[in-house]
């Protein structure tokens, strides 16, 4: 007999290939998040107008820590990300156009304090990490702030379990409807 069988083969197997597919899923939302910030800024009121679209499932915020992994972020509706980013401490400057850029993410050392912040600039898209975006905190303390701050932030947008829409379609809606606006325009 032998050690492994064809069934637990074929299972291994299968748990890979789901694992693959979610990182790559997974890969490929924090891709979105970051190129899209400029067009969530630009359509704010709309995506706040509509359930579905507000409750969009942002899973791509991840703050990490040197020597403590990455910290289990609580899941963000597209519409608590936009309330987030009003707060002064998830935003900077942007050095490229020196409009605001927001925070998409980061890491940090809770034994120095230092944080990298990845942000992204709701103008030009510029995307870029700031080592600190208030000097008095340290990167522990941030870390905790932006987990209380998405779960402020989601509040009277509904339950997860309420119906959304994923990522890929409100890009790919908001996109079309700014197309359309624009060939009207022209």
């Amino acid at each position: 007999m032998s050690v492994v069988s064809d069934d637990q083969q074929a299972l291994h197997m299968e748990e890979r290939t789901i694992a693959d597919i979610y990182k790559a899923r997974r890969e490929r939302r924090e891709r979105i998040l970051r190129e899209s910030v400029p067009l969530f800024i630009r359509n704010k009121e709309r995506i706040l107008a509509d359930e579905k679209t507000a409750r969009c499932h942002i899973d791509g915020i991840r703050f990490g820590l040197a020597y403590s992994g990455e910290w289990k972020m609580p899941e963000a509706f597209l519409g608590g990300l936009l309330r987030l980013w009003e707060n002064p401490l998830f935003q900077t400057e942007c050095p490229k156009c020196h409009e605001t850029a927001y925070c998409t993410g980061g890491g940090g050392s809770p034994l120095s304090g230092v944080k990298n912040i990845a942000m992204t600039c709701g103008s030009c898209g510029h995307q870029f990490e700031a080592h600190s975006t208030k000097a008095d905190l340290k990167a522990v303390s941030f870390g905790n702030a932006l987990v209380a701050a998405i779960q402020n932030s989601n509040a009277g947008l509904g339950e997860m379990e309420d119906e959304c829409l994923p990522i890929e379609d409100v890009v790919h809606m908001l996109e079309l409807e700014e197309y359309n606006a624009k060939q009207k325009e022209a």
